[in-house]
């Protein structure tokens, strides 16, 4: 699409960026699963209701104060890890999503960006490569060294591409910190058979927990509790 193309849409997408916005600060901080979903389901969010539930109660008993997703999508986990995490909360995602000309005041990164609640912050790390030594440093320097507490990893959906993600970003988990990876079912897909590949060579070398719900091929979460 050209530039001129771009511009003529833009207004509508700042309209809807601002209805996103409002929708978003119309679901409390410390809401339960179902009100949560509804409205990341709305935004985009690619996985199983049963699956995610499972982990978003389990990263809620925990309250994270500080955040890392690699894979933001259309911002759907994004948006759950606000509702789970302290009310003032570090949360940082990486994507290769490009943001155009207007960088993070374009509509799609001010709308997820308003996304934190309370005295929460939303930093994404965006375009960039999440296997790129200095997209390391950039969340390096964003939690000015401090430890994480969830790490998320739906990124790179090939084998050495999640071990590439979790070998560069575990080490910035905090003892008994949590990270979880999507799409770990032995049952993949085309998409998914990188991270099934991965979680059954992760698994026989690491203790884990895994939901997997219901036969369709792919999806699936893992859970691994850095040790300490």
């Amino acid at each position: 699409m050209s530039r001129a193309a771009n511009a003529f849409h833009y207004p509508r997408r700042y309209a809807e960026a601002a209805r996103d916005r409002r929708r978003a600060r119309g679901v409390a901080g410390n809401s339960d699963f179902d009100a949560a979903y509804e409205f990341a389901s709305e935004i985009g969010i690619t996985q199983q209701a049963e699956e995610i539930r499972w982990l978003y109660d389990l990263v809620c008993s925990e309250r994270p104060g500080r955040v890392l997703e690699i894979g933001l999508d259309e911002g759907g986990t994004l948006f759950l890890w606000t509702r789970v995490a302290a009310p003032d909360a570090h949360v940082v995602s990486v994507d290769t999503r490009p943001v155009g000309p207007l960088g993070m005041r374009a509509p799609f990164p001010l709308a997820r960006r308003a996304f934190a609640h309370s005295r929460q912050r939303i930093d994404l790390v965006m375009p960039a490569d999440s296997h790129d030594p200095t997209t390391l440093t950039r969340v390096e320097a964003l939690f000015a060294g401090a430890p994480i507490d969830f790490l998320f990893i739906d990124g790179d959906h090939t084998r050495e591409g999640v071990w590439q993600d979790f070998l560069m970003y575990s080490p910035l988990v905090r003892p008994g910190g949590l990270v979880a990876f999507h799409d770990v079912s032995q049952a993949p897909d085309r998409s998914t058979i990188g991270v099934a590949s991965f979680w059954r060579e992760f698994t026989a070398e690491h203790e884990t927990e895994e939901c997997v719900v219901g036969t369709q091929p792919g999806f699936g979460i893992g859970i691994y509790r850095v040790p300490g």
